[in-house]
């Protein structure tokens, strides 16, 4: 009779072989965080921005159905409200953590800009105004919407 023989084998992995393996995972990991970030910053950006430019054209045409003076206050940061003039009612407000980070929107050296029932753009005081919406991200990036007289933004 043959007799099995049992052959000992060490499955796993040594101590050197996994210390080694997360020392490449940690260098993955150190080269990429930085660029994910940045994308991520981007991105945000990006996103903030569009929601800036629709909501200006919202409060425009929200002026010309409801037939009444409309207030885009910018209150810090990025942060900002579409308001009713007349009821009061806040239509919008837009709150973003990012407004602590350097980040911010501009209209000229005003915090506001009013759109009338003819969905023109004013100072609150019937003078038709115009100008550049910018908005400046914490990375430096900027974006510049053009409020024009005739109340098209850009």
């Amino acid at each position: 009779m043959r007799e099995k023989r049992e052959e000992k084998t060490n499955a796993g992995f040594t101590l050197v072989e996994l210390l080694i393996v997360l020392a490449i995972i940690a260098l993955a990991g150190t080269i990429a965080v930085p660029r994910v970030a940045h994308n991520y910053r981007a991105m945000r950006f990006d996103a903030i921005s569009d929601q800036l430019l629709n909501d200006l054209r919202f409060a425009r045409r929200s002026a010309m159905n409801l037939n009444t003076n409309i207030r885009v206050s910018f209150t810090g940061g990025v942060n900002y409200t579409i308001t009713a003039v007349d009821t009061g009612e806040q239509l919008r407000k837009r709150s973003y953590p990012e407004s602590g980070a350097d980040w911010k929107i501009t209209f000229g050296n005003s915090t506001q800009i009013y759109f009338n029932n003819q969905g023109l753009p004013h100072d609150g005081k019937g003078k038709t105004v115009e100008g550049t919406v910018k908005i400046t991200g914490g990375s430096g990036q900027t974006r510049e919407f053009t409020v024009f007289a005739t109340g098209m933004i850009q």
